[in-house]
C-alpha cells in the first residue's frame, strides 16, 4: 500500500530527472535559455523600445500570427501586396510595408526614391547613373545613414530645416529627417512645394534633438 502511494511521486521524481538529462545533453541547463548559452546576459529594459535593446518583446498574438504563418508557403510577392493593403486599411494611408527594422524601411525607401517602379532602374541599383539620387539628411550624419548609401543614395547634409531650401536640385531623389513638431511641418512644406518625397524617420537618433 506504502509503495503503491508513493507510485505518482516517484514517477514525478524520475521525470523530472529524465527532463534534466535531456536538458543537459542538449546544453540547456534548469533556468537557462538561448541567450544564456550563447554567454548573453538577458535585461530589464527601462528604456522602452530601442534597437539596441531588442526593439520589444513580441506579443502574444504576434507569435501565434508567426507560427501559423510558418505552416504554409506563398508567393512572397502576392504576399507583399496583402499586406500592403491591410495596412493601409489599419492606418489610412495609401499604402504599408513591413520591413526587417528602421535600417531596412531607409534603404527601401531611399531605392524606391530613387527608382520608382521602373523594373530597369531597380535592377540597375546601387548604380545610379543617369538618376536622381542625392538624400538631404537634415541633423547631419546618423549612425545608420550606411542604409542609405546602401542603396546608391549620395547624402547631402544640413543641419537646420532653413538649410533645406537651398540644398534641394534636380538630383535630389528624398529628404530624410527626425525632426517633430514644428521643425517637421517646416521641412514638409519645403518637400511639397519641391515636390521631393520625404522620408521620416522617429526611430533613428536625431543629434540636434
Amino acid at each position: 500500500m506504502k509503495w503503491a502511494a508513493a507510485l505518482p511521486l516517484m514517477g514525478q521524481i524520475a521525470a523530472q530527472d529524465l527532463f534534466g538529462n535531456v536538458q543537459e545533453a542538449i546544453g540547456k541547463g534548469p533556468g537557462e535559455n538561448v541567450y544564456h548559452r550563447l554567454g548573453v546576459r538577458t535585461l530589464i529594459n527601462c528604456r522602452g523600445t530601442w534597437t539596441y535593446l531588442s526593439g520589444s518583446l513580441e506579443l502574444p498574438e504576434v507569435r501565434a500570427a508567426q507560427l501559423e504563418a510558418a505552416k504554409y508557403f506563398v508567393n512572397i510577392m502576392e504576399l507583399q501586396q496583402g499586406v500592403g493593403r491591410r495596412l493601409a486599411e489599419l492606418t489610412g494611408a495609401e499604402w504599408g510595408m513591413v520591413t526587417s527594422g528602421a535600417a531596412a524601411a531607409m534603404a527601401s525607401a531611399t531605392a524606391a526614391c530613387i527608382a520608382g517602379n521602373d523594373p530597369a532602374k531597380i535592377w540597375q541599383l546601387p548604380d545610379t547613373t543617369g538618376l536622381k539620387h542625392e538624400v538631404v539628411m537634415v541633423g547631419g550624419r546618423s549612425a545608420f545613414d550606411s542604409a542609405i548609401r546602401l542603396a546608391g543614395g549620395k547624402l547631402v547634409l544640413v543641419y537646420w530645416p532653413e538649410e533645406l531650401q537651398n540644398a534641394l536640385n534636380e538630383k535630389t531623389a528624398m529628404i530624410y529627417t527626425c525632426g517633430l513638431g514644428e521643425q517637421l511641418a517646416k521641412e514638409i512644406a519645403i518637400a511639397k512645394d519641391a515636390k521631393v518625397p520625404l522620408l521620416l524617420d522617429d526611430a533613428a537618433y536625431s543629434p540636434h534633438r
